[in-house]
């Protein structure tokens, strides 16, 4: 039989891994952390929009990660992978049973705390993201006020927006344009946002495990006196 220190540090391994596994998106793919996850479904989001003046009942939908087209490929370069996630969620938004638009939130990078950037009032956009399909990369593409859906090389619009496409598409047919301005004035903080949107839920989950941890290690050297 594994000895008490043997078992501490065996469940804190697994204890660990299951901490450190993103957890699945509420729609899409792409991980939702629990503090985004915790503002939009706790009340928080629809706050922060009655705030801005939306009124009536507001119903915030399933949050979906949002990914957008990299650099490259909105030069034409269609090597590698054609999108990037960044520190952004797309949430359907109702008031009253009626679409509003989509609501933008996004963690703040010094804080960790989510919270809305804004609010795109985009109805037919709302209705379709509603239902993102599991298994797809929801891309936001600024350049056309479109949303795809992107399962491996084929994108399907979500919301047309300017873009011209009617159907799914393969990725390197797609004819895109860059959003106003460059993309490199918009990368850098997007791009360093990126790494760190999981930062509530790793600060959250290590403090769980630390806790866990200093238990055990009381449970063991109990089990040791008794013996």
């Amino acid at each position: 039989m594994p000895s008490a220190p043997a078992r501490v540090l065996a469940t804190a391994l697994v204890l660990a891994a299951l901490l450190a596994a993103p957890l699945g998106a509420a729609a899409s793919v792409g991980p939702v952390p629990p503090a985004v996850r915790a503002y939009v479904t706790g009340g928080g989001l629809a706050e922060d929009l009655a705030g801005q003046g939306i009124g009536g009942e507001v119903e915030p939908g399933p949050a979906s990660r949002v990914f957008r087209w990299t650099e490259e490929r909105l030069a034409g370069d269609i090597e590698g992978k054609p999108v990037w996630m960044v520190n952004e969620w797309a949430v359907p938004v109702t008031s009253g049973g009626a679409p509003v638009g989509v609501a933008i939130v996004a963690l703040d990078l010094d804080t960790a705390e989510p919270g809305l950037v804004e609010l795109l009032p985009d109805t037919r956009a709302a209705v379709a993201l509603a239902g993102v399909p599991d298994d797809a990369e929801l891309v936001r593409d600024t350049g056309s006020g479109a949303w795809f859906a992107l399962v491996g090389d084929t994108a399907t619009p979500l919301a047309p927006g300017t873009s011209g496409v009617t159907g799914p598409t393969p990725v390197d047919a797609l004819e895109l344009a860059p959003p106003e301005g460059t993309v490199a004035d918009a990368e850098p903080e997007t791009r360093a946002a990126d790494a760190a949107p999981g930062l509530g839920g790793i600060l959250a989950a290590a403090s769980v495990l630390a806790a866990l941890l200093a238990t055990l290690l009381v449970i063991a050297r109990a089990e040791r006196v008794i013996r």
